[in-house]
């Protein structure tokens, strides 16, 4: 390396002083045009060898206190590492601007067209829609020849230009700017160019750059997320990371989940004991704390001290929890969860209620306030315990701090031993609404930065059929109209496609279009924040990474780079087939539950985890229980461990059998009584739990009757109770009249035909709807026949709700209808898509009374407004339960009800139906959720 001319004062210290900033341009070019990972390693190491001479020479008689280290130009080698003293807010248009008015270019001159427009085919030279590569080309004819500047001049205009940005000082910026244009050459602008944007494009992965440093780097960086601390204490190639170990104030990435399903948690715990905890919906943090000082950093490294509070005299929490520490506790470092507790309900919110507890007025707005939940104690007065088991280190945890509700909490954990365990922990959790369990294995060390030490995250999501959220990312949108006028109303999103080598998705498949979820407020916002990325959408050359259905039936407006989107979490109801979008599937109902702040862009799903849950769950998304199979450690397991595998003899013959209820029922017992049904054959599809599948086909049989289990070119009728799928299907079709089980009781009781009535249906073949057109009006009165009291109240009835009587609408049809043709324009079918039961009966003294105008009275003709459909009965299709909160006699039989429902339905007071009608969508029930 060649002495840099102009060095003086202290920066003769500094070996980034002596280094050309030329010279580090110099290597990365080089790198960037050779091939091969081993060939770039050793050029790599040959500028780090010769760092650590220069180093030598210059730090001979100081090598052990001084803190001069190889950072300055790591800090340029991995841009992105360094995200808080390398945030310059200047992206590739901005410099664009920059650099047009620096170089003082005409706005509409060749240069400043390129630079613009970069992208573009037309203006693009060297690599197509590489900034950096026009930028030179621009740059070339107005820059010097050769740079001046050292790595260390650089590196302090760069931390200028971040400081300045930060503190909005533009022309600041400018200056800076100019004086890099002045001083550096054309190649060293182009090199600089991706550095401030954190893509250098060389072709060395961060790992490789760190593990050309040193053995340890990438570990150690693991641990404490501070490049400049890596840099400096593994100077020495012969020093060894486990010498240095994790000290307080250093931030580092905790300990990772993989993930898991509770069929396979015995075989992952080879037989042996288990730790189960709650895995709590908030923000990973780890706690520092050292005397009467404290910090706070998150997963990735970020500091929050200023919100949570640095001493016991400020901040959101910090205050409220000094004391809960025991006196003997000097220094500690806990891993811990940040939660929002609501002290009024004493509930813990989740990330879908959108309310960020990192924020001193966003929390406190909804009326939550911080809470750690601490599950790990990882430095306990300046001994570091990550070597011990996790056993040993909870034991530790009981010596640093007392829980106090609301402010500090101590996770709790139990033992298990069996897959049952598991599925029964993960049960409990769906019940209680969390967002699902973590196994821990209780010998494993802790290990930062890793998925693979023994720890397992296991949600809904996870499993086969339990999923009812996704995360999938924007890749396009369409501008509003009405009151969205002017932004992005709604959303095309997309999952990835799963990359060869592993590495970060290149393509992703359009999926769903969603349009709802927010209030105008965070629409506005959200817009604002995405503004700068959009790109027209050219439809004669899409862009390569996003592809859509062929011939774009849902083509966006504007499209986004993935790199620069951000993935949503979307509840719907189910995946369903669908040609619009490329991945030939997309969502029914979807909603915005949050945008997932926490999650990198191309963490979001793919093509493969989308057919993956279509084929486990068969498209449904509604949360259900988890259900061992045979043989996954349900019967036969004890508490000891898992049950021994028996030797099986295999039968001489197996015969393929159909599952218990898809068989039909055993009628060689049945004796026929009459010829009612004689020459018919019915479909029997489901009924009620006071009259199964199996008896309605008993007594199709018993009255001179056949059934089959699938419907034919011979099947007189279908009976159903209840429109599942199977039914849904079968009214897809047009073929045949489903007829409700209450007509078949009526004809079982009376002992003759019944004939239909448009009220006895849930489809009608043509021929029948024909014929029903023929005899009665469109609400179901015949006009022939005398009707009874009970008839003409459903006639009623159903003109009172808009039913029609041959062919009912459903309020999904509807729904339906309203998000194709009317996604911005109607308010009336905010809760379209909801079925709500009213607990309208309050206890007045001892007795029970019905107040005809009481308040959910008149909230149940306000929903059935806005398109709600409200029910006296609590059926399996109910999705809110509103209760009066003047009285909750029965809050506690509606949670048994709940839990023993496939589809949980939410317990809210009328104050969630007001902040729904308040925001013009629906708002997250947790807030309400009693």
């Amino acid at each position: 390396m060649s002495d840099a001319a102009g060095t003086g004062g202290d920066t003769r210290s500094e070996v980034a002083a002596r280094v050309p900033f030329a010279e580090l341009c110099g290597l990365l070019e080089k790198l960037s045009k050779t091939q091969g990972n081993d060939k770039k390693k050793r050029i790599l190491k040959d500028f780090v060898d010769k760092w650590r001479n220069l180093h030598s020479e210059v730090h001979k008689d100081d090598a052990d206190t001084t803190t001069d280290s190889f950072y300055p130009a790591m800090r340029l080698l991995l841009p992105h590492l360094e995200r808080e003293r390398m945030a310059y807010g200047i992206k590739e248009n901005g410099l664009a601007r920059l650099m047009i008015k620096v170089l003082c270019l005409g706005k509409d001159s060749p240069d400043a067209q390129r630079l613009l427009n970069y992208r573009a085919v037309k203006t693009a030279r060297g690599d197509a829609g590489d900034f950096a590569s026009m930028a030179y080309f621009v740059l070339k004819p107005r820059c010097p020849q050769q740079g001046s500047l050292t790595i260390q001049q650089v590196n302090e205009k760069l931390d200028a230009i971040a400081s300045n940005n930060a503190a909005k000082k533009k022309t600041a910026v400018e200056e800076s700017i100019l004086y890099l244009l002045k001083h550096l050459s054309a190649l060293e602008q182009k090199w600089l160019v991706r550095m401030i944007v954190k893509e250098l494009k060389v072709g060395l992965s961060q790992a490789s750059v760190l593990s050309v440093y040193h053995m340890d780097a990438e570990d150690f960086f693991n641990v404490n997320n501070n490049l400049e601390k890596v840099c400096r204490l593994l100077r020495d190639p012969a020093t060894r990371m486990h010498e240095i170990g994790i000290s307080v104030f250093s931030p580092f990435t905790p300990m990772l989940g993989d993930r898991a399903s509770p069929d396979k948690v015995e075989k992952l715990m080879e037989g042996k004991p288990y730790f189960i905890e709650t895995k709590f919906d908030g923000e990973r943090v780890l706690l520092h704390k050292k005397g009467d000082e404290y910090k706070y950093f998150s997963r990735s490294g970020n500091e929050y001290t200023n919100v949570f509070g640095a001493t016991p005299f400020d901040g959101t929490l910090t205050p409220y929890i000094a004391n809960c520490f025991k006196p003997e506790v000097e220094t500690c470092i806990l891993d811990g969860e940040m939660l929002g507790y609501h002290a009024a309900t004493k509930t813990y919110g989740t990330k879908g209620e959108q309310f960020d507890i990192k924020s001193r007025d966003g929390a406190e707005a909804k009326g939550y306030q911080p809470c750690v939940v601490v599950f790990d104690v990882l430095l306990y007065n300046n001994r570091v315990l990550t070597n011990l088991p996790l056993r040993q280190r909870l034991e530790f945890l009981e010596k640093v701090v007392e829980p106090v509700e609301g402010r500090v909490k101590i996770s709790e954990h139990r033992e298990a031993h069996t897959n049952q365990d598991c599925a029964d922990a993960l049960n409990d959790a769906i019940d209680g609404r969390e967002e699902g369990i973590m196994v821990k294995d209780p010998e494993t060390a802790y290990r930062p930065n890793t998925r693979k030490g023994g720890w397992f995250k296991i949600k809904p999501e996870y499993v086969g059929g339990l999923m009812d959220e996704l995360d999938i990312l924007i890749i396009g949108g369409f501008f509003g109209e009405g009151h969205r006028g002017g932004m992005m109303s709604h959303f095309l999103c997309g999952v990835a496609v799963p990359s060869q080598d592993g590495g970060e998705p290149k393509v992703f498949h359009s999926f769903c279009k969603v349009g709802s979820g927010y209030s105008k407020k965070q629409l506005a916002e959200f817009n604002q924040r995405l503004a700068d990325h959009w790109q027209v959408f050219d439809k004669r050359n899409p862009p390569d990474c996003i592809q859509l259905a062929s011939g774009f039936k849902e083509k966006p407006d504007a499209w986004i780079q993935p790199d620069k989107s951000c993935i949503l979490q979307v509840k719907a109801a189910e995946i369903i087939p669908s040609e619009r979008f490329k991945v030939g599937y997309t969502l029914r109902f979807p909603r915005v539950e949050m945008i997932r702040e926490d999650k990198p862009w191309y963490d979001c799903m793919t093509t493969a985890d989308i057919e993956e849950l279509r084929q486990k769950s068969g498209g449904k998304l509604a949360g259900v229980r988890f259900e061992l199979g045979e043989g996954d450690g349900g019967e036969g397991a004890t508490e000891a461990g898992p049950s021994k595998k028996k030797r099986r003899i295999a039968p001489r013959t197996t015969q393929p059998r159909l599952m218990a209820r898809f068989r039909g029922a055993d009628v060689s017992d049945v004796e026929q009584v009459s010829q009612l049904l004689a020459g018919r054959e019915v479909c029997v599809m489901n009924g009620p739990s006071d009259f199964p599948k199996a008896e309605l086909e008993r007594k199709v049989v018993e009255l001179g009757g056949t059934f089959v289990q699938n419907p034919g070119h011979t099947t007189s009728f279908v009976l159903a109770e209840k429109t599942v799928v199977k039914v849904s299907n079968l009214i897809r079709t047009d073929k045949y009249d489903i007829v409700k089980v209450d007509w078949f009781r009526k004809v079982v009781d009376s002992g003759r035909w019944i004939p239909w009535t448009p009220g006895d249906m849930i489809h009608a073949s043509p021929a029948t709807r024909k014929q029903f057109q023929m005899d009665y009006d469109e609400y179901g009165d015949s006009y022939t026949a005398d009707i009874t009291e009970e008839q003409l109240r459903h006639i009623f009835g159903s003109m009172g709700q808009g039913d029609v009587s041959v062919s009912a609408v459903s309020s999904e049809d509807i729904a339906l209808v309203e998000e194709e043709y009317f996604p911005d324009e109607s308010p009336y079918g905010l809760f379209r898509t909801c079925r709500i039961y009213m607990d309208s009966n309050l206890v007045v003294g001892d007795s029970t009374t019905h107040i005809a105008t009481s308040s959910l009275d008149l909230l149940a003709l306000e929903l059935r407004f806005f398109g709600a459909t409200v029910t006296t009965e609590l059926d399996e299709g109910v999705s809110h339960v509103i209760v009066d909160d003047r009285d909750l006699s029965r809050l506690e039989q509606l949670k048994v009800v709940r839990r023993s429902r496939k589809k949980k339905f939410h317990i809210v007071t009328e104050e969630w139906v007001r902040a729904c009608l308040e925001e013009g969508g629906l708002y997250p029930e947790k807030t309400f959720e009693l």
